[in-house]
């Protein structure tokens, strides 16, 4: 979709998308000099939602924690506004395509299969007395994880082509807003 562009090393929403009224509320509500709180508001947007932000490495609850600090300063009020909430929902909106909402699932589907890892504890055990988990069934698992990683990186790049063909026309020119 293009929403926004990075120049100068600052993202920059592309002037034509503020009149889309969950990013202009932000902008219009910045009284600072150089709009800096909204800049800031929007670089975080834009990193935690862009499907191509260097940032989409990281799970989405790791990810929002990062890019608190690093962009807004750690102010968990605004990051949790209603406003911003609004934005972010708009901008998924707009970028999302079926296969992006798969493997979205699917990448927290495997944080939670990391987090289940991470806490396996072989001596829990259930309410008979039994192990909770079982080595067997554990390395079984550990077998599968390969295969899993390896599938969801096809997939990501199977979306990453479809981001970048979906804006190319002949030519190799970008489309236009309303040729998409």
């Amino acid at each position: 979709m293009g929403l926004f562009n990075i120049t100068n090393d600052r993202v920059i929403l592309d002037p034509e998308k503020l009149v889309i009224p969950a990013f202009k509320k932000i902008w219009d509500d910045d009284k600072t000099k150089g709009k800096t709180h909204a800049t800031r508001v929007l670089t975080y947007i834009y990193f935690y939602v862009d499907f191509l932000s260097p940032y989409a490495i990281y799970p989405a609850y790791e990810r929002k924690k990062i890019l608190l600090d690093e962009f807004l300063k750690g102010d968990i009020k605004t990051a949790n506004s209603k406003q911003v909430q609004e934005a972010i929902s708009k901008y998924k909106e707009f970028q999302e395509t079926p296969s992006m909402r798969l493997l979205e699932a699917a990448k927290v589907a495997c944080g939670k299969l990391s987090d289940y890892f991470m806490d396996l504890d072989f001596t829990q055990l259930d309410d008979s007395g039994r192990p909770v988990y079982v080595a067997k069934d554990v390395a079984a698992n550990l077998k599968a994880v390969g295969g899993i990683i390896e599938s969801l990186d096809k997939t990501e790049e199977q979306v990453k082509k479809e981001i970048t063909t979906s804006t190319k026309i002949r030519g190799g020119g970008n489309a236009g807003e309303y040729e998409r």
